[in-house]
Protein backbone atom coordinates (compact mmCIF):
# COMPACT_ATOMS: atom_id res chain seq x y z
CA UNK A 1 0.00 0.00 0.00
CA UNK A 2 1.43 3.50 -0.94
CA UNK A 3 0.34 5.75 1.82
CA UNK A 4 -1.01 9.17 1.64
CA UNK A 5 -0.42 10.16 5.12
CA UNK A 6 -0.55 13.68 6.06
CA UNK A 7 3.16 13.42 8.11
CA UNK A 8 5.74 14.57 5.80
CA UNK A 9 7.72 11.27 7.07
CA UNK A 10 5.14 8.37 6.15
CA UNK A 11 4.13 9.30 2.38
CA UNK A 12 6.03 5.99 1.86
CA UNK A 13 6.19 4.41 5.23
CA UNK A 14 3.20 2.23 5.29
CA UNK A 15 4.56 0.66 1.81
CA UNK A 16 7.84 0.48 3.56
CA UNK A 17 6.40 -1.39 6.81
CA UNK A 18 4.50 -3.94 4.19
CA UNK A 19 7.63 -4.71 2.43
CA UNK A 20 9.61 -4.86 4.95
CA UNK A 21 12.37 -2.85 3.27
CA UNK A 22 14.15 0.83 4.76
CA UNK A 23 13.27 3.84 3.82
CA UNK A 24 15.73 6.55 2.73
CA UNK A 25 15.52 10.17 2.00
CA UNK A 26 12.29 9.28 0.88
CA UNK A 27 12.75 7.00 -1.03
CA UNK A 28 11.72 3.16 -1.01
CA UNK A 29 13.33 0.34 -2.31
CA UNK A 30 11.88 -2.73 -3.10
CA UNK A 31 13.98 -5.67 -1.95
CA UNK A 32 14.92 -8.00 -4.44
CA UNK A 33 12.68 -10.69 -2.45
CA UNK A 34 9.70 -9.06 -4.40
CA UNK A 35 11.24 -7.48 -6.99
CA UNK A 36 13.20 -4.91 -8.43
CA UNK A 37 12.67 -0.70 -8.39
CA UNK A 38 11.78 1.99 -5.88
CA UNK A 39 9.24 4.45 -5.10
CA UNK A 40 9.63 8.11 -4.16
CA UNK A 41 7.20 10.24 -2.22
CA UNK A 42 7.34 14.12 -1.84
CA UNK A 43 4.43 16.01 0.48
CA UNK A 44 4.50 19.21 -1.18
CA UNK A 45 2.22 20.87 1.12
CA UNK A 46 -0.97 19.53 2.96
CA UNK A 47 -3.11 20.04 -0.05
CA UNK A 48 -0.51 18.27 -2.69
CA UNK A 49 1.94 15.23 -2.66
CA UNK A 50 3.68 13.38 -5.44
CA UNK A 51 4.70 9.60 -5.96
CA UNK A 52 7.21 8.24 -8.59
CA UNK A 53 6.65 4.72 -8.96
CA UNK A 54 9.54 2.82 -10.82
CA UNK A 55 9.29 -0.74 -9.82
CA UNK A 56 9.09 -4.60 -11.47
CA UNK A 57 7.04 -6.83 -9.44
CA UNK A 58 7.83 -10.46 -9.03
CA UNK A 59 4.29 -11.36 -8.07
CA UNK A 60 1.06 -9.70 -8.93
CA UNK A 61 -0.27 -6.66 -6.21
CA UNK A 62 -3.60 -5.17 -5.38
CA UNK A 63 -2.39 -1.13 -4.22
CA UNK A 64 -4.22 1.08 -2.53
CA UNK A 65 -2.57 4.10 -3.20
CA UNK A 66 -3.34 5.00 -0.04
CA UNK A 67 -5.75 8.20 1.19
CA UNK A 68 -7.82 6.64 4.02
CA UNK A 69 -11.29 7.30 4.66
CA UNK A 70 -10.66 10.59 6.65
CA UNK A 71 -9.50 12.12 3.50
CA UNK A 72 -12.12 11.97 1.34
CA UNK A 73 -11.93 15.81 0.09
CA UNK A 74 -8.83 14.19 -1.95
CA UNK A 75 -8.89 13.82 -5.82
CA UNK A 76 -6.17 11.37 -7.36
CA UNK A 77 -4.79 11.60 -10.31
CA UNK A 78 -2.23 9.04 -11.54
CA UNK A 79 -0.33 8.94 -14.71
CA UNK A 80 0.58 5.67 -15.85
CA UNK A 81 3.27 4.17 -18.04
CA UNK A 82 4.40 8.11 -18.42
CA UNK A 83 7.64 7.53 -19.80
CA UNK A 84 8.29 4.79 -22.74
CA UNK A 85 11.11 3.62 -24.76
CA UNK A 86 10.65 3.00 -28.68
CA UNK A 87 10.62 -0.45 -28.06
CA UNK A 88 7.78 0.35 -25.41
CA UNK A 89 5.48 1.70 -27.75
CA UNK A 90 6.74 -1.04 -30.98
CA UNK A 91 5.01 -3.77 -28.55
CA UNK A 92 2.11 -1.84 -27.23
CA UNK A 93 0.92 -0.95 -31.18
CA UNK A 94 2.13 -3.95 -32.59
CA UNK A 95 2.45 -7.15 -30.14
CA UNK A 96 -0.58 -8.87 -29.07
CA UNK A 97 -3.44 -7.41 -27.48
CA UNK A 98 -1.99 -8.10 -23.55
CA UNK A 99 0.04 -5.34 -24.30
CA UNK A 100 -2.49 -3.13 -24.81
CA UNK A 101 -3.36 -2.42 -21.30
CA UNK A 102 -0.11 -0.54 -20.83
CA UNK A 103 -1.23 2.38 -22.68
CA UNK A 104 -0.23 5.67 -21.68
CA UNK A 105 -2.99 7.24 -19.69
CA UNK A 106 -3.72 9.12 -16.94
CA UNK A 107 -6.76 8.74 -14.38
CA UNK A 108 -8.62 11.17 -12.45
CA UNK A 109 -10.84 10.14 -9.86
CA UNK A 110 -12.28 10.13 -6.39
CA UNK A 111 -10.53 8.29 -3.77
CA UNK A 112 -13.19 5.48 -3.48
CA UNK A 113 -11.38 4.12 -7.17
CA UNK A 114 -7.97 4.44 -5.83
CA UNK A 115 -7.30 0.91 -6.44
CA UNK A 116 -5.09 -0.45 -9.08
CA UNK A 117 -3.88 -4.13 -9.61
CA UNK A 118 -0.33 -4.50 -10.53
CA UNK A 119 1.04 -7.04 -12.34
CA UNK A 120 3.55 -9.49 -12.50
CA UNK A 121 6.87 -9.05 -14.14
CA UNK A 122 5.84 -5.66 -15.84
CA UNK A 123 7.63 -2.53 -15.45
CA UNK A 124 5.54 0.22 -13.57
CA UNK A 125 6.41 3.34 -14.73
CA UNK A 126 3.90 5.86 -13.16
CA UNK A 127 3.72 9.06 -11.29
CA UNK A 128 0.76 10.00 -8.68
CA UNK A 129 -0.77 13.25 -7.57
CA UNK A 130 -3.15 13.42 -4.81
CA UNK A 131 -4.51 16.95 -4.54
CA UNK A 132 -7.19 18.17 -1.68
CA UNK A 133 -10.18 19.45 -3.79
CA UNK A 134 -9.56 23.17 -1.82
CA UNK A 135 -6.45 23.49 -3.30
CA UNK A 136 -7.48 21.82 -6.81
CA UNK A 137 -10.33 24.37 -6.83
CA UNK A 138 -7.71 27.50 -5.61
CA UNK A 139 -5.93 26.41 -8.95
CA UNK A 140 -8.30 25.98 -11.36
CA UNK A 141 -11.46 28.21 -9.84
CA UNK A 142 -13.93 26.28 -11.61
CA UNK A 143 -17.09 28.97 -13.11
CA UNK A 144 -20.63 28.22 -13.17
CA UNK A 145 -21.52 26.36 -16.18
CA UNK A 146 -18.43 24.04 -16.25
CA UNK A 147 -20.25 20.60 -15.52
CA UNK A 148 -16.81 18.74 -15.45
CA UNK A 149 -14.71 21.00 -13.10
CA UNK A 150 -17.53 21.60 -10.97
CA UNK A 151 -17.77 17.71 -10.47
CA UNK A 152 -14.66 17.34 -9.81
CA UNK A 153 -14.01 20.35 -7.11
CA UNK A 154 -17.54 19.82 -5.54
CA UNK A 155 -16.43 16.78 -3.12
CA UNK A 156 -19.86 15.45 -3.45
CA UNK A 157 -19.84 13.08 -6.43
CA UNK A 158 -17.77 9.82 -7.19
CA UNK A 159 -16.28 10.30 -10.60
CA UNK A 160 -13.47 8.93 -13.17
CA UNK A 161 -12.00 10.33 -15.94
CA UNK A 162 -9.17 8.68 -18.10
CA UNK A 163 -7.32 11.03 -21.00
CA UNK A 164 -4.16 9.24 -23.08
CA UNK A 165 -1.06 10.95 -22.28
CA UNK A 166 0.51 13.70 -24.50
CA UNK A 167 3.74 14.44 -25.28
CA UNK A 168 4.00 17.86 -23.33
CA UNK A 169 3.01 15.36 -20.19
CA UNK A 170 5.54 12.41 -21.03
CA UNK A 171 8.20 15.54 -21.27
CA UNK A 172 7.42 16.35 -17.95
CA UNK A 173 6.87 13.19 -16.44
CA UNK A 174 10.42 12.56 -17.56
CA UNK A 175 12.05 15.76 -15.92
CA UNK A 176 11.05 15.02 -12.81
CA UNK A 177 11.77 11.06 -12.53
CA UNK A 178 15.10 12.45 -13.60
CA UNK A 179 15.64 15.50 -11.69
CA UNK A 180 17.96 16.18 -9.00
CA UNK A 181 16.77 19.53 -7.08
CA UNK A 182 18.86 21.66 -4.64
CA UNK A 183 17.74 20.14 -1.45
CA UNK A 184 16.54 23.49 -0.56
CA UNK A 185 14.37 24.02 -3.12
CA UNK A 186 13.07 20.31 -3.78
CA UNK A 187 9.73 21.54 -2.45
CA UNK A 188 9.42 23.83 -5.09
CA UNK A 189 10.65 22.02 -7.85
CA UNK A 190 7.94 19.27 -7.30
CA UNK A 191 5.22 21.86 -6.37
CA UNK A 192 6.08 23.46 -9.94
CA UNK A 193 6.33 20.17 -11.37
CA UNK A 194 3.19 18.57 -9.74
CA UNK A 195 1.26 21.51 -11.08
CA UNK A 196 2.35 21.64 -14.25
CA UNK A 197 1.45 17.76 -14.46
CA UNK A 198 -2.57 19.09 -13.45
CA UNK A 199 -2.55 21.89 -15.84
CA UNK A 200 -1.12 19.94 -18.80
CA UNK A 201 -4.37 17.24 -17.46
CA UNK A 202 -7.17 19.76 -17.34
CA UNK A 203 -5.99 21.14 -21.17
CA UNK A 204 -7.13 17.58 -22.02
CA UNK A 205 -9.95 17.35 -19.36
CA UNK A 206 -11.64 20.98 -20.66
CA UNK A 207 -11.83 19.53 -24.73
CA UNK A 208 -14.72 17.65 -23.36
CA UNK A 209 -18.15 18.40 -24.56
CA UNK A 210 -19.79 19.63 -21.59
CA UNK A 211 -22.64 17.05 -21.02
CA UNK A 212 -24.63 16.04 -17.78
CA UNK A 213 -22.29 13.38 -16.15
CA UNK A 214 -23.71 10.25 -14.33
CA UNK A 215 -23.12 8.54 -10.69
CA UNK A 216 -21.04 6.30 -11.31
CA UNK A 217 -20.25 2.63 -9.43
CA UNK A 218 -17.22 0.14 -9.10
CA UNK A 219 -19.22 -2.26 -11.11
CA UNK A 220 -20.05 -0.46 -14.37
CA UNK A 221 -16.35 0.91 -14.18
CA UNK A 222 -15.23 -2.56 -14.38
CA UNK A 223 -17.56 -3.06 -17.41
CA UNK A 224 -16.93 0.26 -19.11
CA UNK A 225 -12.89 -1.28 -18.52
CA UNK A 226 -14.14 -4.14 -20.22
CA UNK A 227 -15.41 -2.83 -23.16
CA UNK A 228 -12.35 -1.30 -23.57
CA UNK A 229 -9.60 -4.09 -23.36
CA UNK A 230 -12.61 -5.80 -25.84
CA UNK A 231 -11.86 -2.77 -28.04
CA UNK A 232 -7.89 -2.79 -27.95
CA UNK A 233 -8.00 -6.82 -28.55
CA UNK A 234 -7.73 -6.76 -32.11
CA UNK A 235 -7.14 -3.48 -33.49
CA UNK A 236 -7.57 -4.54 -36.85
CA UNK A 237 -11.21 -5.52 -36.79
CA UNK A 238 -13.98 -2.90 -36.30
CA UNK A 239 -16.01 -3.40 -32.79
CA UNK A 240 -19.80 -4.73 -33.10
CA UNK A 241 -21.59 -2.65 -31.33
CA UNK A 242 -24.20 -5.29 -30.33
CA UNK A 243 -21.49 -7.37 -28.86
CA UNK A 244 -20.21 -4.65 -26.83
CA UNK A 245 -23.57 -4.60 -25.44
CA UNK A 246 -24.37 -8.04 -24.51
CA UNK A 247 -20.02 -7.94 -22.96
CA UNK A 248 -21.20 -4.83 -20.83
CA UNK A 249 -24.99 -6.25 -19.58
CA UNK A 250 -25.85 -2.57 -20.09
CA UNK A 251 -28.26 -1.12 -22.23
CA UNK A 252 -26.48 0.57 -25.87
CA UNK A 253 -27.49 3.71 -24.56
CA UNK A 254 -26.00 3.60 -20.77
CA UNK A 255 -22.98 2.02 -22.40
CA UNK A 256 -22.31 4.32 -24.70
CA UNK A 257 -22.81 7.31 -22.01
CA UNK A 258 -20.63 6.08 -19.56
CA UNK A 259 -17.98 4.90 -22.21
CA UNK A 260 -17.48 8.53 -23.26
CA UNK A 261 -17.91 9.85 -19.84
CA UNK A 262 -14.85 8.15 -18.78
CA UNK A 263 -12.90 7.99 -21.90
CA UNK A 264 -14.27 11.74 -23.51
CA UNK A 265 -14.86 10.11 -26.84
CA UNK A 266 -17.25 7.69 -28.36
CA UNK A 267 -16.69 4.14 -28.61
CA UNK A 268 -15.95 4.09 -32.50
CA UNK A 269 -13.84 7.05 -32.14
CA UNK A 270 -11.81 6.18 -29.35
CA UNK A 271 -11.42 2.26 -31.36
CA UNK A 272 -10.88 4.63 -34.42
CA UNK A 273 -8.13 6.84 -32.66
CA UNK A 274 -6.08 3.95 -31.57
CA UNK A 275 -5.81 2.28 -34.82
CA UNK A 276 -4.85 5.66 -37.11
CA UNK A 277 -1.94 5.59 -33.93
CA UNK A 278 -0.67 1.85 -35.25
CA UNK A 279 -1.10 3.19 -38.97
CA UNK A 280 1.40 6.23 -37.87
CA UNK A 281 3.63 4.23 -35.87
CA UNK A 282 4.03 1.85 -39.18
CA UNK A 283 4.61 4.84 -41.48
CA UNK A 284 6.59 6.82 -39.68
CA UNK A 285 8.77 3.72 -37.71
CA UNK A 286 7.98 0.60 -40.50
CA UNK A 287 8.27 2.45 -43.11
CA UNK A 288 5.37 1.39 -44.81
CA UNK A 289 3.69 2.93 -47.86
CA UNK A 290 0.29 4.57 -47.06
CA UNK A 291 -1.40 2.19 -49.30
CA UNK A 292 0.69 -0.69 -47.47
CA UNK A 293 -0.60 0.36 -44.28
CA UNK A 294 -3.92 1.05 -45.21
CA UNK A 295 -4.32 -2.53 -46.26
CA UNK A 296 -2.85 -3.84 -43.46
CA UNK A 297 -5.34 -2.51 -41.01
CA UNK A 298 -8.25 -3.49 -43.13
CA UNK A 299 -9.41 -0.83 -45.25
CA UNK A 300 -10.19 -1.27 -48.93
CA UNK A 301 -11.11 2.57 -49.12
CA UNK A 302 -7.67 4.16 -49.09
CA UNK A 303 -9.74 7.32 -49.60
CA UNK A 304 -11.70 6.99 -46.09
CA UNK A 305 -8.63 5.95 -44.53
CA UNK A 306 -6.78 8.70 -45.39
CA UNK A 307 -9.87 11.01 -43.69
CA UNK A 308 -9.43 9.03 -40.85
CA UNK A 309 -5.91 9.54 -40.31
CA UNK A 310 -6.01 13.38 -41.12
CA UNK A 311 -9.08 13.30 -38.46
CA UNK A 312 -7.12 11.88 -35.57
CA UNK A 313 -3.84 12.97 -36.38
CA UNK A 314 -3.91 16.38 -37.65
CA UNK A 315 -2.47 15.68 -41.14
CA UNK A 316 -2.85 13.70 -44.34
CA UNK A 317 -0.64 10.17 -44.32
CA UNK A 318 0.86 10.87 -47.32
CA UNK A 319 2.37 14.54 -45.90
CA UNK A 320 3.11 12.52 -42.79
CA UNK A 321 5.49 9.91 -44.23
CA UNK A 322 7.53 12.72 -45.52
CA UNK A 323 8.55 13.88 -42.50
CA UNK A 324 8.04 17.20 -43.05
CA UNK A 325 5.23 17.77 -40.87
CA UNK A 326 5.32 15.65 -37.83
CA UNK A 327 1.93 16.54 -36.17
CA UNK A 328 2.09 15.55 -32.74
CA UNK A 329 -1.62 15.73 -31.91
CA UNK A 330 -2.83 12.45 -30.83
CA UNK A 331 0.19 10.79 -31.02
CA UNK A 332 1.90 10.10 -27.34
CA UNK A 333 4.96 8.33 -28.84
CA UNK A 334 8.02 10.50 -30.17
Amino acid sequence: MESGSADKSDITKDLAKAIGERQENGVTYIPSTMGTGYIKGFFINPGLRLIVRQYELKDEWVLDRGIGTEENKFVVIAFHNIYQSKDDIKNLLLQPSSNRKWLPSVQVATTGFNIEHLAANKKINSIVITVSIDYLKDLLKPKMGNTLLQMITSGDHPFLFEEIISPQIQEVGAAIVTANPAITLQELYYKIKAEELIYLLFVELLKREDTTLQRLNIADIKKIYEIKDKLLSDIDTPPRLTDLVELSGMSESKLKRLFKQIFGNSIYNYYQSFRMKKAAYLIKEENLSVSEVGYRLGFSNLSHFTRLFEAHIGIKPKKYSTGKYYNSSGNYYK
